[in-house]
């Protein structure tokens, strides 16, 4: 008796159509995926137990007033300006009064978020070269690249005061008549 042995050969996957499907998923979960960039602004908030606002009597001279209105307009002391050019009006107003200045910002509840960044930006922009160019005058390199003392110190001549005042609902700043109907 003669045995044969037959070879058989191993039939082998079709990873063909499993490279597809990985395919398909990968397309499928990076449209699917939200990838927005969030907008956001660095500002250091006052501590949460400081529950009474102190009030300080500030001179009219020494504030800038800013404004954004319900129709997307930046008012600078009450007159319309271009918000393109805030950044140069902030760093000469800056300048001229040092640390005695204040930048009061008030905006309209129906303002878009659009504006207002582009006003933080021109603020942030001008701080920003203010404070370089007085690096560069006492130590000779930008503000980015001082030690943490160096900045302390430029912080403390050029102190980024800005005061944001939030105007509510329009009712709220109506005055109310007689048996507390507005």
């Amino acid at each position: 008796m003669n045995f044969h042995h037959r070879r058989r050969s191993v039939p082998q996957l079709n990873t063909t159509s499993t490279a597809d499907i990985s395919f398909m998923l990968l397309i499928f979960f990076l449209v699917t995926t939200n990838m927005d960039v969030d907008k956001g602004i660095t500002r250091q908030l006052p501590p949460q137990g400081q529950q009474q606002s102190e009030q300080s009597f500030v001179e009219k001279s020494t504030v800038l007033d800013l404004q954004i209105t319900g129709g997307n307009r930046l008012l600078v002391d009450g007159k319309p300006f271009a918000v393109n050019r805030l950044q140069q009006r902030v760093e000469a107003f800056v300048t001229r009064l040092g640390k005695r200045h204040l930048i009061k910002v008030s905006v309209d509840p129906q303002a878009s978020y659009d504006i207002y960044f582009h006003m933080q930006n021109q603020l942030v922009d001008a701080y920003r070269n203010l404070r370089d160019r007085r690096a560069m005058a006492q130590f000779g390199r930008r503000y980015a690249a001082l030690s943490q003392d160096q900045r302390d110190k430029v912080k403390d001549e050029i102190p980024q005061r800005i005061a944001e005042q939030y105007n509510g609902s329009q009712d709220a700043t109506q005055p109310t008549q007689e048996g507390g109907q507005p």
